[in-house]
């Protein structure tokens, strides 16, 4: 009932899971989505598309703490979404446990 796939990320995982859960490439994968979301903010600022919201980020100073603030939440997201992958990940090796211990 498990497929080749399923049982080479079971044995993949099996040894992975007792590490440090430090992966670069997922770091880097929600790194990436959160600075993507800072540029659309910045980029929607500088367009003026809602004049209001311009007008109130303008008077309360200069841009290096928005971009402070963006890298600060990009980071953030970061490291939620290399906790998230590694929870899913754990998961995903204690439903197939169970499945081959049903066997």
């Amino acid at each position: 009932m498990i497929t080749p796939e399923e049982e080479k990320f079971f044995i993949q995982w099996e040894k992975e899971r007792l590490q440090p859960q430090y992966k670069r490439r997922t770091f880097l994968r929600g790194l990436s989505a959160g600075l993507s979301l800072g540029v659309l903010v910045m980029l929607f600022s500088e367009v003026n598309w809602y004049e209001r919201a311009n007008m109130q980020a303008n008077s309360w100073g200069n841009e290096i703490w928005i971009l402070i603030a963006i890298i600060v939440i990009s980071v953030g997201f970061a490291w939620i979404y290399q906790q998230f992958t590694a929870e899913m990940n754990e998961q995903r090796f204690q439903e197939l446990k169970h499945i081959k211990n049903k066997k």
